[in-house]
């Protein structure tokens, strides 16, 4: 496209993501787009948006093309040059790990992806390009519980943030796969360690039990690290046998659950102090996020919280692109007024 914009990749070097206890890479992809007229103007400064993608995804997914897909640099060129919105730069992190997915948080069993995005990335961006130092953040699903996360912990980093799908009201979207986790894992002996030593091997068919198991693998790790329990370091919610419900390490789940992090005065007041909050869920969400983003809606509402909320009539998938597209605009907005 005539007077399109650019897309930089940069090999980073984390020293927060050394010797993470997975052995994950500490050298990551971090893809950078700048805008059309960025490389003529060297005196102007862009706000910037950070991209994290759902759980298993890489940064360069938002680059990806296919017969029904326009790459996302594409699709903010249009916008930019159709006068929808002014010119961004928009930042695709990696945070995958050998689980898949890291929430975007700190874990003693994964590594601390939060820190590796606020104390790292945001500056390496802000020292490598033209930067006013307004940030927004965006995502679906686990892309969208982090934009939710970064947000609400870090309002001095990011000052907007849209949550598509995002995961919430734990109790709906993961506990509902306990029954299937437990069958699932006759087949590893229900030794977590027979499945986590499997998970690449390439012969072993990625259906709906592999995928069920691998989530609630990652999500433990995410959200109840636990040191002592080794070799894994973190430990299940639930008795890996029988499904029955451990409440005490439940608990530990629910602290991240946005649905309960907003009963946190703390977090109400950074969540007051953000240009814009924006959150979506389709109303055919096949994990039941319909009714977390639902319980989010109220109870932002109850803390007087302000706030923009959609349904849509599609599921997890399907327009989520479609809503971004509406959301770019909205976040540039937010950050530019």
């Amino acid at each position: 496209m005539k007077n399109s914009g650019k897309v930089i990749r940069i090999k980073h070097q984390s020293e927060i993501l050394k010797n993470n206890p997975l052995g994950d890479p500490f050298l990551r992809d971090l893809w950078v787009y700048t805008p059309p007229g960025y490389d003529a103007d060297s005196g102007k400064h862009y706000p910037v948006i950070f991209g994290i993608p759902g759980f298993t995804g890489f940064g360069e997914f938002y680059l990806q093309r296919s017969f029904f897909k326009q790459p996302f640099n594409e699709m903010i060129d249009e916008l930019i040059l159709e006068h929808q919105m002014p010119p961004i730069i928009y930042v695709m992190p990696d945070c995958v790990t050998r689980y898949g997915g890291s929430q975007y948080i700190n874990s003693t069993a994964t590594g601390n992806y939060e820190d590796y995005i606020v104390k790292e990335l945001v500056p390496c961006v802000d020292e490598s390009f033209r930067t006013t130092g307004m940030r927004a953040i965006m995502g679906g699903s686990s892309g969208g519980i982090g934009s939710f996360t970064l947000a609400a912990k870090h309002p001095d980093i990011f000052s907007a943030f849209a949550d598509h799908s995002g995961d919430s009201a734990f109790e709906y979207c993961y506990l509902t796969d306990v029954p299937q986790y437990v069958t699932a894992m006759e087949k590893y002996d229900h030794s977590l360690e027979k499945f986590v030593d499997s998970i690449q091997d390439r012969s072993i068919p990625k259906n709906d039990d592999f995928n069920c198991i691998l989530n609630i693998t990652a999500m433990a790790a995410c959200y109840s690290p636990n040191p002592d329990c080794q070799p894994l370091g973190f430990e299940l919610p639930f008795d890996i046998r029988n499904g029955k419900i451990r409440p005490d390490i439940w608990n530990k789940w629910l602290t991240h659950d946005p649905v309960h992090m907003v009963d946190n005065t703390e977090i109400q007041a950074n969540l007051k102090r953000l240009k814009l909050i924006y959150i979506d869920c389709g109303k055919k969400d096949q994990f039941n996020l319909l009714l977390g983003a639902r319980q989010l809606h109220e109870k932002l509402k109850t803390h007087n919280i302000s706030h923009q909320y959609e349904e849509y009539d599609s599921d997890h998938f399907l327009l989520r692109k479609e809503q971004k597209r509406t959301t770019i605009p909205l976040l540039t907005n937010a950050l530019t007024n």
